[in-house]
């Protein structure tokens, strides 16, 4: 394959000659009348080969080759220099210490010439193939420190145009893609194991807590009836936990309108929620509840296959036909269900997982990354607290809260205890694990529902109840989860940190510099 040479000479006859020559032996050649000139088609284009005259008026054979060494991207092209001046040895000399690689008289021999020529072209090649080798050696030490030093990716090494080499440095390439692909799917696996196990802690804990909600809301409404200010006392309560850590732990952070709106929505969707809780608790019994409360799977996956946020399937959708279908069946056996007095109480209540679900989305939509969990409740249940309070005064159903209410006071203040555990919680869980397996706690809370209104309020599962339960775990079971993002980073430790022992260190520079600052 001919090689791109620039003959620069202000004779135009020496110019056709070089030019000729190049030609005969297969070569691109090109030409320039002046330094000037030369300089300026050197200037991005890509040479084998610059065949220089030193004697031209204006900038100079030295010049030139002064200006190549200062350009790092001129430095690598070989020139051969052809000049009249054969008895000038100190003139010689001087071009060769300024970077010429050979000098040639203008009255060549043409074996010498074509000699010559190819000795500089082969050397420039094998210069850059140098060059290139110590770059991909570069780039695979670059990945190596990459993947030492913090989180990464296989497929953002770097690695690929090493890999595709067909020399021994990509052989190397490819073996270490390979086990920068092999640790990446063991880190991976091991940090959804571990997310995996953190989620399904934080739900056994929710679920259990979250279970409780229903007898709790039972034995509360059984002091006093006044549901609103209940819900005042019980976010107030449960507020003031949450907010409090948070100020002495420095995480409450300023409020922006963005801020403020998200909770202004989550606070008016848990006040909501809690008033027709605690109304519907004097009515249906804690079982029932319970078994209404699973229903917020349901209503976050269907929210989130409406909005787009969740993968829809025949078995997702038949899951939530099966859910729907236990609903149903405790409709239509409502007369044999020992506690109901109203029917029309269980369509209320369903109304309370519809807002669970919006706000298991709400959460895993528009939480911000900045707010800190715990505060983030708090204000929210400050918020819903405040705007329950004129709405309990003007309803007459505000009350003050004494030690002289005696079980009820305490109520109150375990279920401010309990409600700020359970949102605290789920916040955390959300963020682990999503909204949709977040909503999964209602499998834990239902079950524990269950348990807890059979031992305090002595509550007992008739084959009804047992049937629809069974309908709606069927439907949970086939709902499932959402599948875990795949793309992440993951990180390396290599194995003399995880003992304290083994090989020192390879000395690898801290900052990897160009190929040019390893030459020898």
């Amino acid at each position: 394959m001919g090689a791109r040479v620039l003959v620069v000479d202000d004779s135009a006859s020496s110019r056709r000659k070089l030019v000729l020559a190049l030609r005969n032996l297969g070569h691109d050649a090109t030409e320039a009348a002046s330094g000037e000139a030369a300089l300026a088609q050197m200037a991005g284009a890509e040479l084998d080969l610059v065949l220089l005259d030193i004697l031209m008026p204006g900038i100079d054979g030295f010049a030139v080759l002064r200006h190549m060494q200062a350009d790092p991207a001129l430095a690598e092209i070989p020139v051969l220099v052809i000049s009249g001046l054969d008895g000038d040895a100190d003139s010689v000399a001087q071009a060769i210490e300024l970077g010429a690689s050979d000098f040639l008289p203008k009255q060549f021999e043409p074996a010498v010439f074509r000699a010559r020529v190819q000795s500089c072209i082969e050397k420039a090649r094998l210069r850059r193939a140098e060059l290139d080798h110590l770059r991909q050696v570069d780039r695979l030490i670059t990945a190596a420190e990459r993947m030492e030093s913090s989180t990464f990716h296989p497929d953002r090494l770097g690695l690929t145009e090493v890999a595709a080499r067909a020399d021994a440095v990509g052989r190397l390439g490819r073996v270490f893609r390979d086990m920068a692909e092999q640790v990446y799917d063991r880190e991976r696996q091991l940090q959804r194991n571990i997310r995996t196990a953190k989620g399904t802690a934080l739900l056994l804990f929710m679920g259990v807590m979250a279970g409780l909600e229903a007898p709790i809301s039972i034995l509360l409404y059984a002091e006093t009836e006044l549901a609103l200010g209940l819900a005042f006392w019980v976010n107030l309560v449960a507020g003031l936990i949450c907010f409090c850590v948070a100020l002495a732990r420095g995480k409450v952070g300023p409020l922006t309108h963005t801020l403020l709106a998200f909770l202004f929505a989550w606070a008016v969707l848990k006040g909501l929620s809690t008033v027709i809780m605690l109304e519907a608790a004097g009515r249906v019994t804690g079982i029932m509840l319970s078994i209404i409360l699973a229903l917020e799977a349901f209503t976050v996956f269907l929210i989130a296959a409406l909005m787009r946020i969740e993968e829809t399937s025949t078995r997702r959708f038949l899951g939530l036909l099966a859910g729907m279908a236990g609903v149903l069946f405790l409709l239509v056996a409502r007369d044999r269900i020992e506690g109901v007095n109203d029917w029309l109480w269980i369509l209320v209540a369903l109304t309370i997982p519809v807002m669970y679900g919006l706000m298991d989305v709400l959460l895993d939509q528009r939480h911000p990354a900045a707010l800190d969990p715990t505060a983030g409740v708090g204000l929210m249940l400050l918020i819903s607290a405040a705007l329950t309070f004129p709405v309990a005064v003007l309803g007459g159903q505000f009350f003050v809260l004494s030690p002289a209410m005696g079980p009820g006071a305490f109520l109150i203040v375990f279920e401010g205890l309990r409600t700020a555990a359970v949102y605290v919680s789920f916040v955390y869980l959300i963020a682990v694990a999503g909204a949709v397996f977040g909503s999964q706690a209602a499998y834990v809370s239902t079950a524990a529902g269950i348990g807890w209104s059979i031992l305090l309020l002595g509550e007992a599962l008739s084959l009804v109840t047992l049937t629809a339960l069974a309908l709606i775990f069927i439907g949970l079971a086939m709902v499932g989860p959402k599948r875990e993002a795949e793309d992440v980073e993951v990180r390396f430790v290599p194995r003399r940190k995880r003992t304290g022992q083994g090989l020192p260190p390879a000395e690898v520079p801290a900052d990897p510099s160009s190929a040019q600052e390893r030459m020898p």
